[in-house]
């Protein structure tokens, strides 16, 4: 049995009496646009990603072809404060929001939400590439399918000693610290095989593999 006070009660009360409307089939919600047919669904938040850009002052801006430089690494203390961190950390955060449909970069901007604390002009210009990229991408879905999957496919990999601060290896979406690059390898798989078992059970108890 629950208690509730006067004004809670009366608002509860009020709410009950309103009723609840369906509004149809979920089209657009929170940013993100649905679309369903029969058998597939498709998740997308091109409007979303058109603020974000908007917000940059870079709607207009020439499209990168993926969303990082690999042959650049990225370090605490290395090149000049930049002049609005706030401004800096608003967009790695909408861009964070971005990958719930856009796993395509959820790598580069999760590198360089770890230098957040402080932003400084290299990580603002490899936030530059992240939006160009999204510029030439804006069109990508997210999609799902309800064909059931008869077996489950997982992809590892590790940068071994690729934190230039700590020499630590990112493994997914945080570090460890490894004597060898076999090491950083094994600890890679035994992390991404954690996750498909748990996966796996999650799907036999939905009764769904």
């Amino acid at each position: 049995m629950y208690v509730f006070s006067g004004d809670l009660y009366m608002v509860l009360n009020k709410l009950l009496e309103l009723g609840i409307n369906d509004l149809g089939p979920l089209s657009y919600f929170l940013g993100i646009s649905f679309t369903r047919t029969k058998d597939h669904m498709f998740l997308c938040q091109q409007k979303y990603a058109q603020n974000i850009l908007a917000r940059a002052n870079m709607s207009s801006c020439k499209p990168a072809s993926t969303p990082v430089d690999t042959k650049s690494k990225l370090s605490v203390n290395y090149g000049k404060l930049v002049d609005d961190p706030t401004f800096c950390r608003q967009i790695a955060g909408a861009l964070q929001y971005l990958t719930i449909t856009r796993p395509d970069i959820a790598y580069a901007v999760q590198q360089l939400c770890l230098f957040m604390h402080d932003p400084r002009e290299p990580y603002f210009q490899g936030m530059k590439r992240v939006l160009r990229y999204v510029q030439g991408t804006l069109s990508f879905v997210l999609h799902f399918t309800s064909t059931p999957a008869s077996s489950l496919v997982s992809y590892s990999d590790a940068d071994s000693g690729g934190c230039l601060d700590t020499r630590r290896s990112t493994s997914g979406y945080f570090n460890t610290l490894s004597s060898s690059s076999a090491e950083a390898e094994y600890r890679a798989v035994a992390n991404i095989v954690a996750e498909t078992a748990w996966i796996r059970n999650l799907l036999w108890e939905l009764h769904c593999y």
